[in-house]
């Protein structure tokens, strides 16, 4: 069967992107002949922008359903973070601008940088919006180095953001994650929403493919 690709739709503010991270793993790590774009779609801009301060009690409350459903819990010193009354602005598009610059510089690693990207935020308290993180990250981590000054004055009409950001609306893509599922000519064959155990999800996706092509050469 021809090559099957997957567009993910992510946030790196989303805390159900977050806990979606093992599932999306286990499935790269038993598919590694599916090609994944990682896409970010800005959960974070225009009006939402804001200190995470003012945030804190939204968070709180749905952090206990993310944790629930998905068995990831964030970490203390995110939460210690936004008590501060100096919290850092939570907006999408100095993260999303880093994505974007890894997609370009090691497209291979994209994910991976994008998951310890996340990682950090949530489990460490790292602000986005500060250069020393991602260099930091970077050089932990082995990854190219990036344009920092960029990533921190980046905004939603920054014009490889807002082309990221048009793209995945182009695809009506509303929540995250969401994982769509394309032929290699990028005929959309299917979607999957909110589905956060690897086994449940490696199942959808094999009826997803089974379904458009017959095929079943990617069950395991």
């Amino acid at each position: 069967m021809s090559k099957i690709k997957i567009i993910y739709g992510h946030d790196t503010l989303c805390g159900w992107c977050f806990g979606f991270t093992p599932t999306l793993d286990a499935f790269v790590k038993s598919h590694p002949d599916v090609e994944i774009d990682i896409v970010p779609g800005g959960l974070v801009k225009g009006d939402r922008v804001g200190s995470y301060a003012d945030m804190a009690d939204y968070i709180a409350e749905a952090e206990t359903k993310m944790t629930r459903v998905t068995g990831r819990a964030i970490g203390q010193p995110f939460r210690d973070m936004l008590q501060r009354e100096n919290a850092p602005l939570s907006i999408s598009a100095p993260p999303s601008h880093a994505i974007l610059q890894m997609k370009d510089r090691a497209p291979d690693r994209a994910l991976e940088f994008a998951h310890v990207l996340q990682d950090e935020h949530f489990l460490n308290g790292k602000d986005l919006n500060v250069a020393a993180t991602y260099d930091e990250i970077c050089e932990a981590h082995d990854f190219p180095k990036l344009d920092t000054y960029a990533i921190v004055v980046a905004t939603e009409e920054t014009p490889v953001v807002a082309e990221s950001y048009a793209f995945s609306s182009s695809f009506g893509i509303q929540s995250y994650p969401t994982i769509l599922i394309l032929s290699e000519e990028d005929t959309l064959l299917g979607q999957i929403n909110s589905e956060y155990e690897p086994e449940a999800f490696r199942v959808r996706f094999e009826q997803i493919i089974e379904a458009a092509t017959g095929d079943k050469a990617h069950a395991i």
